[in-house]
């Protein structure tokens, strides 16, 4: 071997021996740039999670390989002896931007491993390693790899071990806030069938995000930060409203029948009658019952399953509750007078009572920063609706007197309930869903350590929030969480108990610019100007379908939830998803507003003026009243003199308005037949456009009377010309016939005759068989 071979040899392993000692300076996970592997390593438990003196540790993992095979795999744990004591130090070692010394003390060897293959692995620091003196400490700890003992390390993973040699006297509180939300699937606001349940079921039912939620964290003292919507469904966005359990029409100036829905009118005419209305022969009982029958909706069974497990919390389990659908406070506040106006209706919707038992605390949090001016209007939402000031959620950074140095979560603010703020370094360790769960794990309990050495003596405590959607698993949640209760310097604080501290803390306001939200990070909001347009046209709609409903409260208001949803937060990032449900709004409303409407069969006027009959059907499944028909005629031979009153119909009825109207001429006229409510929303299909009717018009004033003239005058004409043809009738001399019987002499007209029978007519004659006297009278019967 030449000087030259020998020289390199010597310089890589001196090399190996200074990566061993001081650790590589680049990200937790460190691949040998030139070898092209890929392989990972994964934390799965450290034993005992926190250190202490003189006590060995155990850490479990697994091993996978990349896309080449580790035919000897070599796992080195080195620990250091210096304290990463504040924040800073610690994410500087995880990033591997700062380097420490450490000393290996710890291998294992897995066993070879094919491509993409995995083992586990058990790595034991021996306890003569924990020998410190310190009270508190975070101590750097990397594993790496090599592919046989004394290779170049492939890979090298930055982590943490804390160590607490006693348990300190004021530890830290921490309140863990877990949210429980919709996720951003329009087919939750789409129209009963099997793709809303399917997205019901994924949303709220088993195997659901907050159903393994509930399940993996039941025994965590976490405060859930739950959306009402969740336990609430909206109606769906059908093409008719729910049937009453019994429905009539109203009394008022009507003709209604209780025809199906289906039912199609005929052609009507005009008998130049005045009256303004006409009764059914079978008229319906008067009112509506206006109440629904049970609901057989899979998405109300779902959420009526949730409330019960909501109902029976554990006590150390929280419920805050944001406003219905998690409106995206901080966009609508900045998006003039209409995300105001929607900001608030969210905020006015009242809790199921069984649910305002479980919890009546509000909570306002927005998902994007904001500053003392963006809050104030967010919080004067709730003082305009009279409910009670909210607890606002903001990081830690909105507060006016945060320095680097980390105060306590719970704050006082005018106009609010208090303010829970989070830390969002230490919210993206437990929250993220992206990065092994175990090296996550271990930096969380070094930054909070770091935290708590900042001032070890006084109390103080921590907020942490996990992502609305697409965050950490449960089951990642729950480990994070069981380790940290673990953890000494940490207590547990349940939202009530974060709460009632909030309200009575110290007074803090809030920094005039805005706050920097980097977790979670804000997405782009779906709250633009031509949304809230939407909104405001498919709300005038139902403030129509509300003034032509009887007995509509029910309708109306799952109806505009349905509506208000486009300015939840939950669209953020999802604007496509939001337009979705915005259409499956708009399509619903469009055919409920179409189902009362004008039969446009033609209509014969045969008259001067009169009232014209103009069929209305009515085929939504509930009663209506105030509907309105208002005539335009197009051309000059019609003229309307009088509108019809409005009118009322049963649910599938058919009504029919009489309009007065004059004739000015003749021929077919068309008039276009505008049907609204009463405030003016327009009806009838399809909507936006306007039914055409057409008229026969023949007035009579002049026509009828010639024709009536002409006849007579035939009849006149035809008598005398018939008369003159047949002449003068002749004489006749009427002489008996031969044989005839002599004719009587005529009785005069002022003769009595007697009607008394001559009794020689009555007297029986001799031989006559109808003789009253019996010639075998005298004979004996037995002879």
């Amino acid at each position: 071997m030449t000087m030259l071979t020998r020289g390199a040899a010597l310089l890589a392993a001196l090399l190996v021996f200074a990566c061993l000692l001081v650790g590589v300076p680049t990200a937790s996970a460190v691949t040998h740039a030139a070898s092209g592997f890929d392989p990972d390593v994964a934390i799965t438990a450290v034993s005992p999670t926190v250190a202490a003196p003189d006590k060995p540790v155990t850490i479990t993992g697994s091993l996978t390989a990349g896309s080449r095979a580790l035919t000897a795999p070599v796992l080195t744990a080195s620990l250091g002896t210096t304290d990463l004591d504040t924040v800073s130090s610690v994410r500087s070692w995880n990033a591997g931007t700062s380097q420490v010394l450490t000393r290996n003390r710890a291998s294992t060897r897995p066993g070879s491993l094919n491509a993409g293959g995995f083992e586990q692995f058990t790595l034991t620091i021996p306890a003569d390693a924990l020998a410190l003196r310190y009270s508190n400490a975070n101590l750097p700890l990397s594993i790496s790899l090599s592919n046989g003992v004394g290779g170049v390390p492939l890979s090298t993973w930055r982590t943490t071990l804390s160590f607490v040699r006693t348990a300190p006297a004021v530890p830290m509180h921490v309140t863990w806030l877990v949210p429980l939300m919709l996720p951003a699937d329009s087919a939750l606001f789409g129209p009963t069938g099997s793709a809303r349940t399917a997205a019901w079921e994924n949303a709220i039912g088993t195997g659901s995000r907050i159903d393994t939620m509930l399940r993996a964290l039941a025994g965590q003292p976490v405060t859930w930060v739950i959306d009402p919507a969740v336990i609430a469904p909206p109606a769906a966005a059908d093409r008719n409203v729910p049937a009453a359990t019994s429905s009539a029409a109203p009394t008022g100036t009507s003709s209604s029948s209780t025809r199906g829905s289906s039912g199609a009118t005929g052609s009507s005419s005009s008998a130049g009658s005045t009256s303004s209305g006409s009764r059914s022969s079978t008229p319906s009982p008067s009112g509506s019952s206006g109440t629904t029958g049970t609901s057989t909706d899979p998405a109300a069974t779902l959420a009526a399953q949730l409330r019960t497990r909501l109902a029976s919390l554990p006590s150390y389990q929280s419920v805050l509750w944001t406003p219905y659908d998690d409106p995206d406070l901080s966009a609508l506040a900045t998006s003039g007078t209409r995300g105001e106006q929607l900001m608030r209706e969210e905020v006015g919707r009242s809790l199921p009572s069984d649910m305002a038992a479980v919890s009546s605390t509000s909570v306002a949090w927005p998902a994007s920063g904001v500053d003392a001016t963006v809050l104030r209007t967010i919080t004067n939402a709730w003082s305009q609706k009279h409910r009670a000031a909210p607890v606002v959620i903001l990081p830690k950074e909105a507060a006016s007197d945060t320095g680097d140095i980390t105060g306590t979560a719970e704050r006082s603010a005018t106009g609010t309930a208090g303010l829970l703020l989070y830390d969002q370094q230490l919210s993206a360790l437990v929250g993220a869903a992206t990065g092994d769960i175990g090296l996550r794990t271990q930096e969380f309990l070094a930054q909070s350590l770091a935290v708590y050495e900042e001032r070890p003596a006084t109390s103080r405590s921590l907020a942490i929030v996990v992502p609305r959607s697409a965050g950490a698993a449960a089951s990642q949640l729950a480990s994070i969480i069981s380790a940290a209760r673990k953890a000494p310097w940490l207590a547990d604080r349940s939202g009530a108990q974060a709460v009632r501290i909030a309200r009575s803390a110290t007074p803090d306001t809030l920094r005039s610019q805005r706050t920097t939200v980097t977790f979670p990070a804000p997405r782009t909001t779906a709250v633009t100007q031509a949304f809230l347009t939407r909104i405001g046209t498919q709300r005038r709609q139902l403030s129509g379908l509300n003034s032509l409903l009887v007995n509509s409260g029910d309708v109306i208001s799952d109806r505009l939830r349905l509506v208000d949803n486009l300015g939840s937060t939950r669209w953020r990032g999802y604007t496509a998803g939001a337009t979705h449900s915005a259409q499956y709004s708009a399509a619903g409303l469009a055919s409920l507003l179409s189902l009362v409407s004008v039969s446009t069969s033609p209509v014969n006027f045969f008259t001067d003026r009169g009232a014209l009959s103009i069929n209305v059907v009515n085929k939504l499944n509930r009663p209506v009243h105030n509907v309105r028909v208002v005539l335009l005629p197009r051309a000059i031979q019609l003229k309307v003199r009088r509108q019809a009153p409005a009118i009322s119909l049963a649910a599938g009825g058919l009504g029919i308005v009489r309009p007065e109207v004059a004739a000015a001429g003749s021929g077919s006229v068309p008039v276009d037949a505008v049907i609204e409510t009463a405030n003016g929303v327009e009806l009838g299909a399809p909507r936006g456009t306007k039914a055409n009717l057409q008229v026969n018009v023949r007035p009579t004033a002049t026509w009828i009377y010639w024709a009536l003239g002409a006849v007579a005058g035939l009849i006149l004409i035809g008598g005398v010309v018939r008369s003159i043809r047949r002449g003068p009738r002749a004489e006749q001399d009427v002489a008996p016939q031969p044989g005839s019987a002599p004719p009587r002499a005529a009785t005069p007209g002022d003769a009595i005759v007697a009607s008394t029978p001559s009794p020689t007519a009555a007297a029986p004659r001799p031989g006559d068989e109808t003789a009253t006297t019996d010639h075998r009278a005298g004979e004996d019967p037995h002879e």
